[in-house]
């Protein structure tokens, strides 16, 4: 049996979500208050519903944006990172994935022959602190130089 579609907001309020730019409440507003209606939810449990599914939106939004303004050259994830099989030491690669030096204000440098996992490494943090909301630029040392 296939459930009947959801009514239409009406117009007023599919206006005012629109001026508030709440697009994801805009969108799923109709299926949220059907059900709210057939399952006897709260008022509070509609609101909490609707404004859960604008902030993962938001969320996920700002991440994309955030990972395009990043430049990297391809996504690599820390998680996707071979330890073993690389020269970085275990606790020096998990040292460098806590981001802790971020929060520490420190510098990083990764020097080391081909295959080392030195780029894979840094655009698996970049990625990562993109992940935790930071803003990230990824950058090739020929780049600055040309800049300058």
């Amino acid at each position: 049996m296939i459930a009947p579609a959801a009514p239409p907001l009406p117009l007023d309020l599919i206006e005012s979500l629109r001026r508030l730019r709440l697009a994801t409440m805009r969108e799923q507003a109709p299926e949220v208050l059907q059900t709210a209606m057939t399952q006897r939810w709260s008022a509070e449990e509609v609101l909490r519903s609707l404004l859960q599914a604008e902030i993962t939106a938001r969320e996920a939004a700002n991440r994309r944006i955030r990972l395009k303004q990043g430049g990297f050259p391809v996504l690599e994830t820390l998680e996707a990172f071979k330890v073993a099989d690389s020269s970085i030491p275990r606790p020096t690669f998990e040292y460098l994935a806590s981001l802790e030096w971020v929060r520490a204000k420190e510098n990083l440098l990764l020097i080391g022959p081909p295959g080392t996992g030195k780029s894979h490494t840094r655009v698996g943090c970049g990625v990562r602190a993109v992940e935790r909301g930071m803003k990230v630029r990824y950058l090739v040392a020929a780049d600055l130089i040309e800049t300058l």
